[in-house]
C-alpha cells in the first residue's frame, strides 16, 4: 500500500489515506502510528482488501515517509 496523505495527527497517532499499488483501490482514514517501524515494516505489509496484494508481495519499491518527530523524541 502506498501513502496518499497523513491526516489528524496527535502525537504519533494519525489517520492515513492509502492506495494499492496494484489495483489502485483506496482506503481512507486508516489508523496508523508515525514512527520508522510502522512506515518501513508495517505499511508495506498491509494487504489490499480487493486484490489481496501488498507492497512486499508485489516486490514494489518501498516509499520513504518522514516522521513528524525524531526517533527517540518523547511527545
Amino acid at each position: 500500500m502506498k501513502l496518499i496523505s497523513k491526516n489528524d495527527q496527535f502525537r504519533r497517532d494519525c489517520y492515513i489515506d492509502i492506495e494499492c499499488q496494484n489495483c489502485k483501490h483506496k482506503k481512507c482514514n486508516f489508523r496508523a502510528y508515525d514512527d520508522r517501524h510502522y512506515w518501513d515494516n508495517v505499511l508495506p505489509d498491509i494487504k489490499c482488501e480487493k486484490c489481496k496484494e501488498s507492497t512486499n508481495s508485489l516486490n514494489a519499491e518501498k516509499q520513504y515517509i518522514p516522521t513528524k518527530y525524531g526517533e527517540f523524541e518523547i511527545v
